[in-house]
């Protein structure tokens, strides 16, 4: 049996209703109403439901953006390696990047084993982001400086993309 749970807030209902919260019993507006397998609930229900399973604090969220700015420069390094190579840097590029961003969320996650954050993926995601772009940026900057490189100078941003992706994912 579940203990009774104060929904915090001050929701109220906009218009006159008969529905009410399965929790806190307050009327609820239907289109603010969530569905659950025990009822309709409130936001506020929601919202305070979710912060339940996240224990970290800001500075872990810093702590996270702190590890994975060197790690995004060292991808940085090798996705500017690879795609150096040649024409088979595509390939190498798109199975290489995931497992990179893999590789560190694995590694934000063993580093952080019992704290969970609900932005985590979203600290190391900036963090990787600026590591890499620090070594990955050049070809932006040329374009800015008003010469065109060739379109293979811009394989370790594409590189880049997919490995955050493959980051955000693995940490959502």
């Amino acid at each position: 049996m579940e203990a009774s749970f104060d929904c915090p807030g001050n929701y109220v209902s906009p218009t006159p209703s008969t529905l009410r919260c399965a929790k806190c019993e307050r009327p609820l507006a239907v289109k603010d109403a969530v569905h659950t397998p025990t009822g309709y609930v409130c936001p506020y229900y929601v919202k305070a439901r979710v912060a339940t399973f996240y224990n970290a604090t800001p500075l872990q969220h810093v702590l996270v953006f702190l590890l994975t700015l060197p790690l995004g420069m060292f991808t940085g390094l090798g996705l500017r390696l690879i795609s150096s190579i040649s024409f088979l840097a595509i390939i190498i590029l798109m199975t290489a990047a995931p497992a990179a961003g893999a590789g560190i969320a694995e590694v934000v996650r063993r580093v952080f084993k019992r704290i969970r954050g609900q932005y985590f993926w979203l600290a190391a995601a900036v963090g990787v982001g600026l590591g890499a772009a620090v070594v990955v940026a050049g070809p932006l900057l040329a374009l800015l400086a008003g010469r065109f490189p060739s379109l293979m100078s811009f394989l370790p941003l594409l590189g880049l993309g997919v490995l955050i992706s493959a980051l955000i994912a693995r940490l959502r």
